[in-house]
């Protein structure tokens, strides 16, 4: 195998397309559902998951949250979240953020602006559920809020929702 081809994409075939190995292993073990509703599930979960894997640790009251989230966003029982959780902090482990385009890409199409906004606000959340946002946390805030093509606007009015947890504010 050569360098380069580490970067081209897999083929997929008659699957709904490249959408990642995140929702390659979810479509797997929750094959019964809707591959729509899971495709989606799996993108928002490997955001959560890469925002709070930014520290190269999950905090355990991230999890909780992860998983609180996950009950908003989808319709999918207790037991299919936790496992949605597991795969998607174990994902973002293995391949270290590698594939976090796609899930904006695929969000894009079926989230409007005020959908793309509750979610930058509920990645804010998240990152302010250890009690303290980190600078690490809130670029990586940034970099999202910038795939989903949303305005500054926006990803400041989200940052304002946490700002009593800016760790930079902190004394």
């Amino acid at each position: 195998m050569k360098f380069f081809d580490l970067f081209k994409p897999r083929d997929y075939g008659s699957s709904i397309n490249n959408y990642g190995t995140l929702y390659d292993k979810l479509s797997t073990s929750l094959g019964k559902n809707n591959q729509i509703e899971i495709l989606k599930c799996a993108c928002i979960a490997g955001l959560m998951a890469r925002v709070a894997y930014i520290d190269f640790k999950v905090n355990p009251k991230e999890k909780i949250f992860i998983l609180s989230a996950l009950k908003n966003w989808t319709n999918f029982t207790e037991i299919e979240i936790n496992l949605i959780s597991e795969i998607a902090i174990e994902q973002i482990k293995d391949l270290a953020g590698l594939e976090n385009h796609k899930y904006c890409h695929y969000l894009n199409e079926i989230l409007d602006n005020d959908e793309k906004y509750e979610l930058l606000e509920s990645l804010f959340a998240l990152a302010a559920s250890d009690e303290t946002v980190q600078i690490n946390e809130i670029e990586e805030i940034r970099l999202i809020y910038k795939s989903l093509r949303l305005e500054h606007k926006h990803f400041v009015s989200a940052q304002a929702t946490v700002l009593k947890n800016m760790g930079s504010l902190k004394n």
